[in-house]
């Protein structure tokens, strides 16, 4: 398994068989992501929990972005009043959006990357009962471990928006979707002699009620939206049109080792402009 420690636990004591499966999954499909992407996962962590306990960690590193953006400066009580809001805002998100969730990859508190999964969601989500789409989501989450662990905190996770940075266009959760998406296409298409198309799931009836109840309320808040002076761009579809920059990009500046730059500096990250013109990328970063 060419040294890839992989770490699989089941902390909700009911899921042994589902650990067995995501612990064979990742242990074949980690050493050729490592190839494929060029980025080393010596160690891979999943975490199979509660969804109590998801909501929990998931806050909890809400929490640490906010205290990681504050340190080190002068914080005004209005800046913490609107961080508190933010905890709020993703505590009752968490507790609507949990059934739709299938996994999220993200840091622990020593920085190391992991992967939060709740059984119940996969059930909710239709994955659970879908053997294709189980092993896409588990080789997208692990392919996110490489680039945080490359990274080492300058460009991803993408940071939490917790104050009113000067204007950033830097499309960095496309490059952390796309990527995840391009890597996973390669081994998939490998492993079954051709890219599987999208499943078509069987979603439980409390997956579809928070789908609904999640709509209506994004609807109702873009009715309290200010519009926006500035001319809206070609909308971005974080997973396909970031893997269809990566894969311009790979072949642009001609092999991974050399794109990989991008997960080391903030300023070779692709502006959303640039996620549709490649090849302006490549002329601005001249790798």
């Amino acid at each position: 398994m060419s040294g890839i420690e992989v770490e699989v636990r089941d902390e909700t004591g009911r899921a042994r068989r589902l650990a067995r499966q995501v612990r064979q999954v990742l242990a074949e499909a980690a050493p050729r992501l490592e190839e494929i992407t060029g980025l080393a996962t010596p160690t891979v962590t999943f975490r199979l929990v509660t969804p109590r306990v998801w909501r929990k960690e998931v806050v909890a590193y809400v929490e640490r972005g906010i205290q990681q953006a504050f340190a080190g400066s002068e914080v005004y009580e209005r800046e913490r009043a609107e961080a508190a809001h933010k905890v709020d805002a993703w505590r009752r998100k968490l507790a609507l959006t949990w059934p739709l969730q299938e996994g999220m990859t993200l840091t622990d508190p020593d920085g190391r990357p992991q992967t939060l999964i709740a059984p119940r969601a996969l059930h909710h989500t239709g994955i659970r009962r879908d053997r294709t789409a189980l092993l896409r989501l588990l080789v997208h989450e692990c392919v996110h471990h490489g680039q945080i662990l490359a990274s080492q905190g300058a460009v991803v996770p993408p940071r939490l928006s917790v104050r009113r940075y000067a204007f950033d266009d830097r499309a960095v959760p496309v490059l952390f979707e796309g990527h995840a998406e391009w890597a996973e296409r390669h081994y998939t298409s490998e492993v079954f002699g051709v890219l599987p198309s999208a499943a078509r799931l069987r979603r439980s009836w409390r997956y579809r009620l928070h789908q609904r109840l999640c709509r209506e309320l994004d609807r109702r808040a873009q009715q309290h939206t200010p519009a926006t002076t500035e001319p809206p761009g070609p909308p971005l579809d974080p997973r396909a049109d970031g893997a269809r920059f990566v894969a311009a990009a790979v072949a642009g500046v001609g092999d991974v080792a050399r794109f990989n730059k991008v997960w080391h500096e903030r300023c070779l990250v692709p502006t959303a402009e640039e996620i549709h013109q490649p090849e302006a990328w490549l002329r601005r970063v001249g790798l």
